[in-house]
């Protein structure tokens, strides 16, 4: 999962990243696990709190502060710091994220990036988070 997915599900409460993060913020039983690499909870601090959107959701800085400290209890991080990360997509930024979904074997990589859903040939399958839900709500994750 990147950035983009947890900064758009505080931004729509009712869309599909909103519902993977209330599903794996919440009680349980979990159908899925969510993997991030290290870079995910300080960029979303950095990102929650530039004017326009810190405007929008009229969050104070120790909110956002809350949110990123449960998803790092929610979301099992995947340390890719001091490694060689390979240059997967257009964005050196999104490729921790492509590397920690490759690192940890995982099923899919939930992006709602251009950069990261028009990838060539990426080593782990890609899906939006709305295909994602499609997929879990079908029970066929």
């Amino acid at each position: 999962m990147d950035a983009n997915v947890c900064v758009s599900a505080v931004l729509s409460a009712k869309g599909s990243p909103a519902r993977i993060l209330d599903h794996v913020l919440g009680e349980g039983p979990y159908d899925f696990e969510l993997c991030a690499p290290s870079q995910l909870f300080p960029k979303i601090e950095e990102v929650l709190a530039r004017p326009k959107i810190a405007d929008r959701l009229r969050w104070r800085p120790d909110e956002i502060a809350v949110y990123a400290r449960r998803l790092r209890l929610a979301v099992t991080e995947v340390p890719t710091g001091g490694l060689d990360v390979p240059r997967y997509t257009t964005d050196p930024e999104d490729d921790p994220y492509v590397l920690a979904a490759v690192l940890v074997g995982a099923s899919y990589l939930v992006s709602g990036d251009d950069d990261v859903l028009r990838m060539d040939d990426p080593p782990v399958s890609v899906l939006g988070p709305s295909q994602f839900v499609r997929l879990w709500k079908a029970g066929l994750l």
